[in-house]
């Protein structure tokens, strides 16, 4: 079946199968009053979280449909089979936080279920110097890779809207870049990631009805990792993510190393009115929202709109360097 068939067939897939498991999802969290207050807003409504099963059920359901229809099914199913065991870890870190030690090592785990696949190549593709040849070296930085995604997006994953948007920002002009590589199978993962996550986007935009959770970030990142790794992409996903990197990179400094949310006694901002500002306290920690509103005091929509921008200027950055910079 042509490419552009099945691309086709993902995108409705996605929309569909995300749609109904959001439907099926919520009020099932509602009656079990698994509800989470937004912080950020005045009156501190109480959203339902985690419904981040209705996005990885979504691309998983979806995964299945399509696998008979590519060249390397195998591959396909993998990158859905490890993104649906980070978000299982998420959903346990959901419900039962789990340690801000052990929880890096578990999301190492979907990077053995990629390695079993067969079907990566220990070749990725650099800026400049073009294929490089790690092997062996390769598969612990296949490891690292997924957890440093992982935990990136997660902390990505602060005011409405904002995880979602970013993510649309940062990965669609990268389009081009896998289409250029010829993996399938990547092209093809990446538009059903984006088709699951708009009905999502669409109750989490502000004021959100939805919280993802854990479930939900970490699923996102472990499908990055296994996309680029795929399409032997690595180098310029992590240039289109550089600013979730930063800012986790930026967290994790300020607090000084891989310490849970929940256990973080001084938040990065503080609100007032509506509007959100970096705390002025010394020892608050540092995050890219802290650091936008360093200045003066933003509303919500406002950081997560400059969040998305920034996100998409590295998407874009990413795919110039790509086709300008990258020999092929």
């Amino acid at each position: 079946m042509h490419l552009a068939v099945i691309v086709l067939l993902a995108s409705i897939l996605g929309l569909l199968f995300s749609e109904i498991f959001h439907r099926r999802i919520i009020p099932r969290l509602i009656s079990r009053n698994y509800l989470s207050e937004d912080v950020h807003k005045p009156d501190k409504p109480r959203i339902p979280e985690p419904v981040g099963p209705a996005v990885s059920l979504a691309f998983i359901a979806s995964t299945i449909v399509l696998a008979p229809l590519v060249e390397d099914p195998i591959l396909l199913m993998g990158i859905a089979a490890s993104s649906g065991i980070s978000s299982m870890i998420g959903l346990l870190d959901d419900i039962s936080p789990l340690g801000a030690k052990s929880k890096p090592l578990l999301l190492t785990l979907p990077a053995f279920v990629m390695m079993a696949t067969g079907g990566l190549i220990p070749r990725p593709i650099l800026p400049i110097l073009g294929r490089a040849r790690l092997y062996y070296v390769y598969w612990p930085l296949l490891m690292a890779m997924y957890t440093v995604f992982s935990n990136s997006v997660n902390m990505m994953d602060a005011l409405n809207g904002m995880l979602p948007l970013s993510v649309f920002g940062a990965t669609i002009p990268l389009i081009p870049v896998i289409l250029m590589t010829g993996r399938d199978e990547a092209l093809i993962s990446l538009v059903l990631l984006l088709s699951v996550l708009f009905p999502y986007y669409l109750r989490n935009k502000y004021p959100a009805r939805v919280f993802g959770g854990d479930s939900n970030s970490l699923f996102i990142g472990a499908t990055l990792a296994g996309i680029s790794a795929s399409s032997n992409t690595e180098a310029f996903f992590s240039i289109s993510l550089l600013p979730f990197i930063v800012s986790g990179f930026s967290l994790i400094v300020s607090v000084g190393g891989l310490v849970e949310r929940r256990e973080i006694a001084k938040r990065p901002v503080v609100v007032k009115d509506g509007m959100i500002r970096a705390n002025p306290d010394r020892a608050a920690p540092m995050s890219m929202i802290a650091i936008l509103t360093s200045s003066k005091p933003k509303r919500e929509p406002e950081i997560v709109i400059e969040v998305a921008l920034i996100s998409l200027f590295s998407g874009i950055l990413s795919c110039l360097t790509f086709f300008l910079l990258t020999p092929r």
